[in-house]
């Protein structure tokens, strides 16, 4: 049983189709533990019944592995993906027991055991147990968000670490960032990401390299959320999970089912309707105008689509994402002062002169330009802040 996966950012077609063939060829061995199903088969007596066929199915996929229970009575099935499975249960002289809607998650362990009452083969038996709400099988501190939710909810940017915070013991820093994800005070380089059993941590920061920040907080790379089965969150993980003491980030991506899925989309913001930063100067230091909103323009546009090559067998998933976008942000820096020092100040040093002053001491504001005053520098001039510099106050003494 092979899957193949994979997710693309590119923006050239002819590179996609290149990526997509290199995929196919390098990845069809490739097999992701994501769940595991383990359980016991007795009678009604309490007795464990040796042999019981156990069939465990993809609902989605219509891939079945079939297993048998031990001298135990246990079956034990790991290396499933996340996605909706039935598990029929079948001994001679004992009813057919089927349970539907078996939803695993990545990194999700269930125990389902089965009781089967005597009967003829053909005869079907239900099982509608509901999953308990504590797991009893494991210490660990654990939340799963799903698709539907990663693309329900509203989500600045379309990171899926803004989503981390729903989780509990989990904090993001708001606005993003190098080192703002934190596990119950743990250090930031103390998380594990996790994408489909691949390690995905920056060996420099310690963060995720998928969705890695940029110099402002933005992803510099994108993991599109359509993209993203789903992805779990624990805490005080098991040995497997055991390289770093923060919470472990583990994604599962999506794979292709027996039908053709696909979604489109597009997302646009603007600057029309934004405030101006509170924190902003009133007065723009170029022109003297009122500062306006800091320039904001988004465009944030994608597609996927998912199906089978070989139905039961082989299946195909792909995604492109592509960003447009201009983000002003506004900060304070220091500039030279631009306005003439007070009489008496040592002129003859040039180190002490500020720029209007060494522009009239050396007839740099002469036209034409002087020799010794370099265009590109007085070019340049323009576009440095006006800084009328300090105003003395005379201290009140009481």
């Amino acid at each position: 049983m092979t899957f193949l996966r994979f997710v693309t950012r590119f923006r050239s077609v002819g590179f996609f189709l290149v990526v997509v063939a290199l995929c196919i060829a390098s990845q069809l061995s490739m097999a992701q533990t994501q769940g595991r199903i383990t359980g016991r088969v007795t009678d009604p007596s309490g007795a464990v019944i040796v042999g019981a066929k156990v069939t465990i199915e993809n609902v989605g996929k219509k891939v079945q592995r079939v297993l048998e229970t031990n001298g135990s009575g246990d079956y034990v099935a790991p290396g499933l993906e996340p996605g909706l499975y039935s598990v029929t249960v079948e001994a001679p002289n004992f009813k057919k027991a089927v349970r539907d809607h078996v939803q695993i998650e990545v990194a999700n362990d269930l125990k389902i055991d089965f009781s089967l009452a005597a009967g003829a083969a053909n005869e079907v038996m239900e099982v509608k147990d509901e999953a308990p709400l504590v797991d009893a099988t494991t210490s660990t501190l654990n939340g799963v968000l799903a698709n539907k939710a990663i693309n329900e909810l509203p989500l600045q940017g379309r990171d899926f670490q803004n989503l981390l915070g729903l989780h509990p013991g989990v904090q993001r820093d708001p606005g993003g960032g190098f080192h703002t994800v934190t596990s119950n005070g743990l250090r930031p380089d103390d998380n594990n990401f996790i994408i489909d059993g691949a390690t995905d941590n920056d060996a420099y920061w310690g963060d995720t390299v998928v969705n890695d920040a940029g110099i402002s907080g933005t992803p510099a790379s994108t993991l599109p959320l359509d993209a993203i089965q789903e992805f779990n969150t624990q805490e005080q993980p098991g040995a497997d999970f055991g390289e770093k003491p923060g919470v472990v980030v583990n994604i599962g991506i999506k794979s292709g089912t027996d039908q053709i899925h696909g979604t489109a989309y597009y997302f646009h913001r603007n600057a029309a309707l934004d405030a101006r930063n509170y924190f902003d100067h009133t007065l723009d230091p170029l022109t003297g105008d009122t500062a306006k909103a800091a320039a904001l323009l988004l465009h944030q546009f994608g597609a996927s689509i998912g199906g089978p090559i070989v139905k039961g067998k082989l299946f195909y998933f792909a995604n492109y994402e592509g960003v447009r976008s201009k983000v002003g942000n506004p900060f304070l820096a220091f500039s030279p002062v631009t306005t003439h020092l007070p009489e008496g100040f040592d002129f003859d040093d040039p180190a002490r002169l500020s720029i209007a002053d060494a522009l009239t001491e050396t007839g740099c504001d002469q036209v034409p330009l002087p020799d010794n005053c370099n265009p590109l520098s007085m070019s340049l001039l323009q576009y440095l802040p006006n800084n009328p510099g300090f105003t003395a106050v005379p201290l009140i003494q009481h």
